[in-house]
């Protein structure tokens, strides 16, 4: 497969600036057309993590070897009691808590990281088409503060020169994470010395990639794929595709079901105690879902005080099951929880049709624009921000729970009123397909009713985040 069109970084990256918003914090996902899936991770409008493609354990582990040469991987210790979306970015944070890496380190991987997927995506753009999947404003507990952010156009500057020379050399067509195999061993022979001969089939019959074989020859990636290109176009090399290796044993993603085992077996008394002084046509109840023991203490106080029934749930990996055998009649959400943010669990929550009318209040700290985006995407009823007052929380009383207003969400009465915003933000769906806009294409982002003027490839490289 030849590709006909210039091979250029600018409009991957001009792409991405048109689809995030600005001061952008979440995930955008990406897929070929093979169903290939890469997650870009922003935090305020920087890059803070990336993965997937077909290699991405087998990345992670190449690039902790080559900056922290002195951690064995199979003898960590992790945590595994929580389950994180990126479990490559949680341990790397882990080790650095731990004091096991050093921050410099810990940044060496995350950078390495950031421009080898980016590399790939470029590629990516260039053969294929990528699509948009999915685009998500919630950002995972172990990226809420990034060790490391690279903006997008000091990622354009390293990424550049690396995909330009590899263009030069003829090599767009042939990815990095290809893995030289002997074709005509016979005819390798008659080419080197049988010392050589039989170290490099040594070498081959390991599975490695190129990037991989780079790393442990210690040679430039360029230089040797170039080398080697050598012998893939007389044949007696091919260039394949790997399997990616497994994850570390250490990691069970059916640890968050232990977990979840454990803590219903020490909450199910207190669980069926609620249930059972629940009744039909008593006292609606109001549940209240936040880590924070104090916060429960006061909301209950509040909202017992207002003749209402209160339960408060402070495992947000209790939230769901509990709220469905419960069923409240009003739900108090905190953002800030860890495990799973709030802003998850409603997102869970507005999933089930019974809860679809049932009013949710965010309650937090922050009073920034994201969130007032994220909350709708989310779907909540309302926002509260701390500190909690008893006359906030009577205001959402008689707003939701009053005989004069029943209506819930889906009530023009009660839609959410953004501040300094007149049209409802749209973001797609986690189900919905989207292309990359075109030029032309005018993209709508919160408190912007501009048309965003496309940079240069000259502008975008000397502009700054």
């Amino acid at each position: 497969m030849v590709t006909k069109t210039k091979q250029t970084t600018a409009k991957f990256f001009k792409d991405l600036i048109r689809l995030i918003p600005k001061e952008f914090s979440g995930k955008l996902e990406l897929q070929n057309s093979e169903e290939q899936k890469w997650q870009l991770y922003f935090n305020r409008g920087c890059l803070c993590w990336v993965t997937g493609g077909n290699s991405a354990w087998r990345r992670w582990r190449r690039n902790l070897t080559q900056f922290c040469p002195l951690i064995s991987l199979e003898t960590l210790n992790l945590y595994t009691d929580d389950v994180y979306e990126s479990w490559q970015y949680y341990i790397v944070k882990i080790l650095l808590k731990q004091e096991k890496i050093s921050l410099s380190q810990a940044i060496s991987i995350i950078n390495n990281t950031l421009v080898e997927v980016l590399f790939d995506l470029i590629q990516q753009d260039n053969l294929d088409t990528l699509q948009v999947t999915s685009i998500s404003c919630n950002l995972p507990p172990e990226m809420m503060q990034p060790i490391f952010r690279l903006s997008i156009y000091e990622a354009f500057e390293k990424v550049k020169p690396i995909w330009q020379g590899w263009c030069e050399a003829n090599l767009h067509n042939y990815s990095p994470n290809l893995a030289p195999v002997l074709n005509k061993p016979e005819i390798l022979k008659q080419y080197t010395s049988n010392t050589i001969y039989q170290k490099f089939k040594a070498l081959i019959s390991k599975q490695l990639t190129l990037r991989d074989l780079a790393f442990y020859l210690k040679q430039d990636l360029l230089s040797l794929t170039k080398k080697l290109m050598q012998y893939v176009t007389k044949d007696i090399i091919k260039l394949t595709t790997l399997p990616d290796i497994p994850a570390l044993p250490a990691v069970k993603i059916d640890a968050l079901k232990n977990q979840v085992k454990k803590i219903e077996k020490t909450n199910s008394r207190s669980l069926e105690t609620a249930k059972n002084s629940i009744s039909v046509g008593k006292k609606k109840l109001i549940a209240c879902i936040d880590d924070c023991s104090i916060i429960n203490t006061v909301m209950g106080k509040i909202i017992t005080k207002n003749g209402y029934q209160f339960l408060g749930i402070q495992k947000s990996t209790l939230a769901l099951s509990t709220i469905v055998k419960v069923k409240p009649d009003l739900i108090f959400l905190d953002i800030d929880m860890p495990v799973i943010n709030g802003y998850e669990v409603c997102r869970q929550i507005r999933k089930i049709p019974d809860f679809k009318n049932t009013p949710i209040v965010i309650l937090t700290g922050r009073e920034g624009m994201i969130d007032w985006v994220r909350a709708q995407f989310v779907g909540c009823s309302d926002f509260i921000n701390k500190p909690i007052s008893s006359e906030k929380i009577e205001a959402i009383f008689n707003k939701y729970l009053g005989s004069k207003n029943t209506k819930y969400l889906d009530s023009e009465e009660t839609k959410i009123q953004f501040p300094s915003a007149e049209t409802k933000i749209q973001l797609p769906s986690e189900e919905t397909k989207i292309q990359f806009p075109s030029a032309e294409t005018k993209i709508q982002l919160p408190l912007e009713e501009t048309k965003i003027q496309l940079p240069s490839e000259e502008s975008l490289v000397a502009a700054n985040c």
